[in-house]
């Protein structure tokens, strides 16, 4: 379906999901690589044990059972928190033992963003010493303001001033925190630096963000994907069913997971949404 281009599946649309269930499900709707999303604020509590040796071992396992492969992680916490370069430290090893080269990242809140350039500083060689790329990603919400728009990414790959710093686009963050910016355009004019992308439809609903199947919402992606395929920057398919973005961009999460089937449903009507737009035969 997407010959020339690797695209994966986020698993934040399987937020409360068993880590079986979700690759089996992955697997059975077409797809061959698997972004764990690990994100802090956005999915259920996350255990420090999920970054450790052990969990490692079983997501290795689960990749032998189901066909599938990592390229991404998805790990975003506050990059200008007081512990936040040793709790990178345990994502940057995680990322190295499964196989993921990319760690998509949202940053910082833009009062702390001297200290987000200097922990970035820090932790960005270490990275690089693993084969690790940290892919800041554009923020959805004011908790993540320090990188937005195209302008504010491109000084931050400059003050930070390393290869193993890159990013990680995401439109459909930025119709909700920046509303005022053409999301597709501003994610083509970060493509020089860009490693990975996150595709991420939205609905505009009563003024509330929702995220629906890819190809279904206000997002026209064929620009960007046309743009990736040539480039051969893998994406993954963000599809956070069970959280969607108020008013105000804050987001909110609902108290049930979404049923397993609701979601290998959305994943089918994304394969063939993105058929679609990249002008293939389904």
């Amino acid at each position: 379906m997407t010959q020339q281009m690797i695209v994966g599946v986020n698993t934040a649309m399987f937020d409360g999901i068993d880590l079986e269930t979700t690759f089996r499900t992955v697997h059975e709707a077409g797809f061959t690589v698997i972004e764990l999303a690990y994100n802090q604020g956005y999915v259920g509590n996350l255990d420090p044990a999920l970054f450790g040796s052990e969990n490692a071992e079983r997501v290795k396992e689960l990749f032998g059972r189901y066909r599938l492969r990592s390229i991404a992680l998805g790990c975003t916490i506050n990059l200008a928190g007081a512990d936040a370069v040793e709790q990178f430290r345990a994502r940057i090893r995680f990322a190295h033992d499964i196989g993921a080269t990319y760690l998509n990242t949202c940053t910082a809140k833009r009062e702390d963003y001297a200290r987000l350039v200097r922990n970035l500083r820090i932790l960005a060689p270490e990275a690089a010493d693993r084969g690790c790329v940290i892919c800041v990603e554009n923020g959805g919400d004011p908790n993540y303001d320090a990188f937005a728009v195209a302008r504010e990414g491109r000084q931050l790959l400059e003050d930070v001033g390393h290869d193993a710093v890159a990013f990680n686009v995401d439109p459909g963050n930025m119709v909700s925190l920046r509303p005022d910016m053409a999301a597709i355009d501003q994610a083509l004019e970060m493509l020089d630096g860009m490693r990975h992308c996150h595709i991420k439809d939205v609905r505009t609903v009563n003024g509330e963000f929702f995220f629906p199947a890819i190809g279904q919402g206000q997002l026209d992606y064929r620009p960007l994907l046309q743009a990736l395929a040539r480039r051969n920057i893998p994406c993954s398919l963000e599809i956070p069913l069970r959280m969607h973005r108020q008013a105000d961009s804050w987001p909110l999460r609902a108290d049930s997971p979404v049923p397993v089937e609701q979601s290998r449903e959305v994943l089918l009507q994304s394969r063939r949404g993105l058929a679609a737009l990249l002008g293939q035969r389904r």
